[in-house]
């Protein structure tokens, strides 16, 4: 019985590279010391210290944005995103032309899987800074999660261009190219992504998935083993793997690898359906049976 190993989700990099706007030179030493701690600091401090110097009066302008991009960097790196997008769109307003901001803010609609507004921020920061490699990356993944392919493989190319060595853009655009149906394509981005990250197990993952599409499944073996070698608790990878030995007819060594996956997660709905899918073939109606319905209790659509 053949089985299909899946894509794992970390195949979309988003990247979130920002730095903290200068400190603006203040009128008032209070407000000067406020707001170099509102970019020196980090957390509830660095809040609390944009908070007052915004309401010391002393800034306008340019100055006033960056205290209130400053602001919305400590909301989002507290995961407060409703505030972040807040001090974000003042930011914008106070600073129609700040491309950092529109990126950050780029990046809290692409969170929100509001894609369109996302590619709206990522294209007016790329207007404003045509060599922003993160807005590339960026505005590929939201339109990747639109199915324009196309589109995403176009700015993860200009993302290339701009830095040859940016792993994520290289993995980005093996799965948009894996999506396409175009393995081979898929294959050498990831295998540029491992060039230039070989410990991150993600692009070896892929890149395995996408061997297992051509039906290459010795090459999908060797990295799945590598990957399971980085991240050795990479459930979605031992029950690749697995569904890989199963497709070779090897049932011991997939019910070896669908076995330590659910020692890892119990409740991995993929490896508990593969297992009760192998059980099945292997003679067990009871256990394969049981495995099945446990699985489509954790994840109706799991096997469809």
């Amino acid at each position: 019985m053949r089985h299909f190993p899946s894509l794992n989700r970390c195949a979309i990099r988003v990247l979130f590279a920002a730095m903290l706007a200068s400190a603006a030179m203040p009128i008032a030493q209070a407000a000067a010391d406020d707001a170099q701690q509102c970019t020196d600091a980090s957390g509830v401090l660095a809040i609390a210290a944009c908070d007052r110097a915004i309401a010391s009066g002393n800034y306008r302008g340019r100055q006033l944005a960056e205290l209130h991009f400053n602001r919305a960097f400590e909301y989002n790196e507290r995961h407060e995103s409703g505030p972040a997008m807040a001090a974000f769109d003042e930011a914008i307003r106070l600073n129609p032309d700040y491309s950092r901001a529109y990126f950050m803010r780029g990046n809290l609609w692409l969170a929100r899987g509001d894609n369109d507004r996302a590619i709206s921020d990522f294209s007016v920061a790329l207007g404003l800074d045509p060599n922003n490699t993160d807005a590339y990356v960026n505005r590929g993944v939201a339109w990747y999660a639109k199915d324009d392919n196309d589109r995403a493989i176009a700015d993860y190319d200009m993302a290339i261009r701009l830095n040859p060595q940016e792993g994520g853009a290289y993995s980005n655009r093996g799965g948009a190219w894996l999506v396409k149906g175009d393995h081979t394509r898929a294959i050498a981005d990831f295998g540029e992504a491992i060039r230039i990250n070989p410990n991150d197990p993600c692009p070896v993952f892929n890149r395995g998935f996408a061997f297992s599409l051509k039906g290459d499944n010795d090459h999908a073996i060797a990295d799945y083993n590598e990957a399971i070698r980085i991240a050795p608790t990479y459930v979605a990878a031992l029950t690749n793997r697995g569904s890989v030995w199963s497709n070779k007819g090897d049932n011991d060594r997939a019910m070896a690898d669908f076995n330590e996956a659910l020692r890892i997660n119990p409740k991995y709905a993929k490896a508990l359906y593969l297992r009760g899918m192998t059980r099945l073939e292997m003679g067990d109606i009871t256990g394969g049976a049981a495995d099945v319905a446990s699985a489509r209790k954790i994840d109706p659509k799991v096997g469809s």
